[in-house]
C-alpha cells in the first residue's frame, strides 16, 4: 500500500549537487512538491544541506536547495546512493514543471513583491 503524502513524478534527469566545497552528479528518479529521490555516487551524510540544479527536458535549469533526510546504499547500481532529500527551496520553474507533469493546473504567475521575495 502507498504510504506517500504527496504524487510523484517517475522521471530521470540529471542533477548537480553541491556543498560549499565541491559538486558532483546525479540523476534524479522521481520528484514531488517537496521532495526528491536522487541517484549519485557521492555520500552525504544525513541532514547535509546541498544545492541542487535540474537540468529540466526544455534545457532550462531549475535551482533547489535540500536537506538529506533519507540514504539507502544501492551497490547493484552504477550510482551507488539513493538520496531522499525535503526540498527547503524551490524556484518557479520546478513548480512549473511539477504541476505540468501531474497535470494539475498551472500555479498563477507570482506578483511582482513575491518575485523580489523569491530573489531575497
Amino acid at each position: 500500500m502507498e504510504q506517500r503524502k504527496e504524487h510523484r513524478v517517475s522521471k530521470q534527469l540529471y542533477v548537480q549537487l553541491s556543498t560549499e566545497t565541491k559538486v558532483f552528479w546525479g540523476v534524479v528518479n522521481d520528484f514531488s512538491k517537496n521532495g526528491l529521490f536522487i541517484k549519485c555516487n557521492q555520500d552525504f551524510p544525513i541532514g547535509a544541506v546541498i544545492d541542487i540544479e535540474i537540468f529540466m527536458p526544455d534545457k532550462s535549469t531549475s535551482v533547489l536547495k535540500g536537506i538529506i533526510r533519507r540514504k539507502i546504499e544501492m551497490p547493484e547500481s552504477n550510482r551507488k546512493y539513493g538520496l531522499g532529500i525535503e526540498l527547503i527551496k524551490k524556484d518557479v520553474r520546478y513548480t512549473i514543471f511539477l504541476a505540468s507533469s501531474l497535470r494539475e493546473p498551472m500555479p498563477q504567475a507570482p506578483t511582482n513583491d513575491e518575485l523580489a521575495a523569491m530573489q531575497r
